[in-house]
C-alpha cells in the first residue's frame, strides 16, 4: 500500500510551469519545447510534397484541357502567339496558389 502512494508522487512532472503561468491552451501531454528548426524542417517538408503530389499534377492537367478547349475551339488562340498565353496562365495559377 505504501508504494502505490510513492508512486504516485513519481508521476507529479517536476518540469511544468506553475498554474499561474499556464496559458490556457496548455496541454500538460504535449511536448513542452519544440524547436524551430524541426517545424522549419516539418513545413519544408510539407511545401514540397504539397508541390510534387498536388500542385504540379494539377497544373499539367488544368495546360492538357486548356490546350484540348483550345484545339477543339472552345477557347481562341491568340493570333500571334497561339494557345501558349492561355496555357501559360493557366499552368501559374495552380502553383502560386499551393504556397
Amino acid at each position: 500500500m505504501a508504494s502505490a502512494s510513492t508512486c504516485g508522487n513519481q508521476d507529479k512532472d517536476t518540469h511544468l510551469p506553475p498554474p499561474s503561468k499556464q496559458s490556457l491552451l496548455f496541454c500538460p501531454k504535449s511536448k513542452l519545447h519544440i524547436h524551430r528548426a524541426e517545424i522549419s524542417k516539418i513545413m519544408q517538408e510539407c511545401q514540397e510534397e504539397s508541390f510534387w503530389k498536388r500542385a504540379l499534377p494539377f497544373s499539367l492537367v488544368s495546360m492538357l484541357v486548356t490546350q484540348g478547349l483550345v484545339y477543339q475551339g472552345y477557347l481562341t488562340a491568340n493570333p500571334r502567339f497561339g494557345s501558349l498565353p492561355k496555357i501559360a496562365r493557366t499552368a501559374c495559377l495552380p502553383v502560386r496558389n499551393a504556397k
